[in-house]
């Protein structure tokens, strides 16, 4: 099987990955048209092969000695996840212990592994998924792999590459299947949330900072591997995607609930658009958090989880833009975030047709900046001295 190759750097295969067969890639974003799957690599790897069917590729990391290979079995191969897993381990001489997992509403299967020295030269760990892929039926396997004596330090990395598996439109907007493995669903939590003088009851999983902050904590972790690199900036871009993409579903409970319970408001305040007046309204409602930096330290990043952000735990500027992207986005609402390393600053951005103001074009639709920590200000104000648009990063969610 061709995705077992070891050493393959041939140009014609790098080439037909990209350019002759139904494989993708955005940025470091990778998807398959035939599949239907999305997996948004951390930076700097390559595909070293790719059989033309597209059920076996093969990728290896230029700055870390990690390798990843994809294989998918077709449907009537496996009866489960778990099966198709202990299979691959099988063929590739892995062992590990193969586990259940519930996620997106079907049975997958994560294995932390093992691969002797007769396989592949030198002895690696890492961790390994199964999925059932809802367009195909297929069963989609991924590995990802270092040297035994390297597999330590790069576990995160590991980790943060399978959690970034999409396989449908839900996906991209909820936790991935790593941190649902560490964190399964739990009990439900009472929150109240005080907003523009109404007190607005919602809920939220009892686990919910803990994972998200589970999530920070590994993709910054993946991000300080590049701040030294030329792809620094879209490293520092997937640190936050990643982040908002695990919230999404923790906070969409929330959103809706927000949003119900000021519609009258926000049809009172602007009856010709309403979502501009509930935009409005969050954006006044965070700047009155509490400010709080939550780390000092380098090893850790500066960053409140947002379901924390959510219920007022202390947050910045960069948490607060975050919550509100993901609070909008949740609402069916076209906002992203800015961040910018020259002027310290995030700030929320958000198309609202027909308001003026300061704005960021992206993909030709216009962002208004929305001010998180000070008071008082409405979406599309921007502070003389922050005036320079090359200077400030877009962060985007997944389409």
């Amino acid at each position: 099987m061709i995705f077992f190759k070891r050493n393959i750097t041939s140009a014609f295969l790098l080439i037909s990955a990209f350019f002759f067969t139904s494989i993708k890639a955005e940025a470091e974003c990778i998807s398959s048209d035939i599949f239907n799957y999305t997996i948004d690599f951390p930076e700097m790897f390559e595909i070293q092969d790719c059989t033309e069917d597209e059920r076996s590729i093969l990728f290896k990391h230029k700055l870390l000695a990690v390798q990843a290979v994809i294989r998918i079995w077709d449907e009537a191969s496996y009866k489960n996840s778990q099966e198709a897993l202990k299979d691959t381990l099988k063929k590739l001489s892995a062992e590990g212990e193969v586990s259940a997992v519930k996620w997106r509403n079907t049975d997958c299967a994560v294995s932390k592994l093992s691969i002797s020295e007769k396989a592949l030269g030198e002895k690696m760990s890492g961790w390994g998924v199964s999925i059932p892929l809802p367009k195909t039926k297929d069963w989609f396997t991924m590995l990802s792999f270092a040297p035994a004596d390297k597999a330590f330090d790069c576990e995160q990395f590991i980790l943060s590459l399978l959690d970034s598996i999409m396989i449908d439109r839900g996906s991209k907007a909820g936790p991935g299947l790593i941190t649902t493995f560490a964190f399964p669903q739990s009990q439900e939590k009472k929150i109240t949330l005080n907003i523009a003088g109404k007190k607005i009851q919602t809920k939220i999983d009892k686990d919910a900072a803990e994972a998200n902050q589970f999530v920070v904590d590994r993709e910054f972790a993946v991000f300080s591997l590049f701040v030294n690199q030329d792809c620094w900036k879209e490293a520092w871009q997937r640190f936050y995607r990643m982040i908002a993409k695990d919230a999404m579903g923790r906070v969409k409970t929330a959103a809706f609930d927000i949003s119900s319970a000021l519609s009258e408001l926000s049809q009172k305040n602007d009856s010709e658009n309403p979502d501009a007046a509930l935009a409005q309204l969050l954006l006044t409602w965070v700047q009155g958090f509490n400010y709080e930096r939550p780390s000092a330290t380098p090893d850790r990043a500066d960053f409140t989880n947002i379901p924390d952000t959510l219920t007022g735990k202390g947050s910045d500027c960069d948490s607060r833009s975050m919550l509100l992207m993901v609070l909008y986005k949740n609402l069916g609402m076209d906002a992203v975030m800015f961040i910018s390393v020259d002027y310290s600053h995030a700030m929320a951005g958000i198309c609202l047709e027909g308001k003026q103001g300061q704005t960021f074009t992206l993909d030709s639709k216009d962002y208004l900046f929305g001010e998180t920590t000070a008071k008082d200000i409405t979406f599309g104000m921007l502070p003389a001295d922050m005036q320079d648009r090359s200077k400030w990063i877009p962060v985007e969610l997944y389409n």
